[in-house]
């Protein structure tokens, strides 16, 4: 592993994927880059299509795309765009195309990302039925949005509140269905979670917790969904927002240990030593939540494939990602960062009622998660709370009026 390699190949022209390309390139490497991408556009980020993308599907920003394709040509990154990578060839170093075709290179690095996950349920392959996960299902999904239109969420996760606080927007009756007893259960405590359900009631979404969807009925067209109670209810259009499922087809089929996602270290190298993994399929492990954690969110695809970059052109740190996602929903900017789930003591700095607060998870008084609400310089502070390993005061942690810069210097 020692040599330099001539050749890097990407699969994934995603976030990650990009980023480790730029990487590459802006480390000095000057051999060959191959980017090889099942959509035919060109790295992009991905939080615009359940917000902006779906109220204005025509108002492009310019930066949704990391770059046009001028700068890859002139960068010497070889594009290969809606085209599947079907096979890794591990002893010859190769990777076969769904098209035919081969590429070979001294390094591979898997940016497959994940699918989204479908229902196998009667009426699931509707025209009507959409997941989020690419810009073409974003298109669809806004295409299907105008005042009146019933549409009916499944999930009340991440995206699928993100898309109900869109359709909402857009003038539709909107229904979320969610078979937990609670929103966002996998990223925030039942206290934000209730938070969220009663801003969401009262922008008018009907979320209904602890309700799964049974079947999605109409002939050619959706017309109504049935909930797991038997419960009908009228529907134009179905957006699943059930989570993804890490894409690491390719790399078990090839022999590469997976186990949710791909296992690399914290050098984001697998089983395999040439051949290197990260973003949304990744699976590493994690000094901030104590095991190894697949993290979906933009800033992780962006740092772990820029670490995977660096790990084959010689770097020896090792990767260690403060967690972290953000979403906007209706007025509510929400960020968290760090463990927010798992803490002795809770520390609320503001009121719920004001809709802009921030709560502090500590354990064994050590700050280890901080979310906020329309408030994103305590964000800033608490990320580094967290990276310092600070033990702050709790009372005047939970004064509004205190100085977060004067608290870290004190505990510091």
């Amino acid at each position: 592993m020692s040599e330099m390699p001539k050749s890097v190949a990407i699969i994934g022209a995603n976030l990650a994927g990009g980023w480790a390309a730029d990487t590459l390139r802006q480390m000095g490497f000057e051999g060959d880059i191959f980017l090889i991408g099942e959509e035919p556009d060109p790295p992009y980020e991905r939080p615009p299509l359940s917000k902006d993308l779906l109220l204005h599907p025509d108002a492009m920003p310019k930066t949704l795309f990391l770059h046009d394709l001028d700068y890859y040509a002139q960068q010497r990154i070889t594009l290969q765009l809606g085209v599947r990578a079907s096979k890794l060839d591990l002893p010859g170093r190769r990777v076969e195309l769904a098209n035919g075709g081969q590429i070979s290179a001294d390094r591979i690095i898997l940016c497959t990302g994940g699918d989204a996950r479908r229902l196998s349920i009667p009426g699931s392959e509707l025209p009507q039925v959409h997941c989020l996960r690419t810009l073409a299902d974003s298109r669809a999904i806004a295409a299907g949005l105008a005042p009146g239109k019933s549409v009916v969420v499944v999930g009340g996760g991440v995206i699928g509140l993100e898309v109900a606080a869109s359709a909402a927007k857009a003038g539709c009756k909107v229904t979320v269905l969610e078979a937990a007893p609670g929103l966002m259960t996998r990223v925030v405590t039942p206290e934000i979670g209730n938070f969220l359900l009663h801003c969401h009631r009262a922008e008018g979404v009907d979320i209904r917790l602890g309700q799964g969807i049974a079947a999605i009925l109409g002939a050619r067209a959706v017309q109504a969904v049935e909930t797991g109670d038997g419960t009908r209810i009228d529907a134009d259009m179905v957006v699943l927002g059930v989570g993804i499922d890490p894409a690491d087809t390719l790399a078990r089929d090839a022999g590469i240990a997976t186990d949710n996602g791909v296992i690399v270290d914290a050098h984001c190298r697998t089983s395999v030593a040439e051949i290197f993994a990260a973003g949304d399929v990744a699976n590493q492990p994690n000094p901030y939540l104590g095991g190894r954690v697949r993290l979906e969110n933009v800033q992780n695809a962006q740092n772990q494939g820029a670490a995977a970059a660096e790990a084959i052109l010689g770097s020896t740190a090792p990767f260690e990602e403060l967690p972290y996602f953000w979403t906007d929903q209706f007025d509510l900017n929400v960020q968290a960062a760090g463990d927010t789930l798992h803490a002795d003591q809770t520390i609320l700095r503001g009121t719920l009622e004001s809709r802009a607060f921030s709560v502090f998870y500590l354990d064994q008084g050590a700050v280890k998660g901080v979310l906020t609400v329309n408030q994103p310089k305590d964000m800033a502070h608490g990320r580094r709370m967290i990276m310092r390993h600070l033990r702050p005061d709790p009372a005047a942690l939970a004064d509004p009026g205190s100085d977060l810069r004067q608290i870290i210097k004190a505990a510091s």
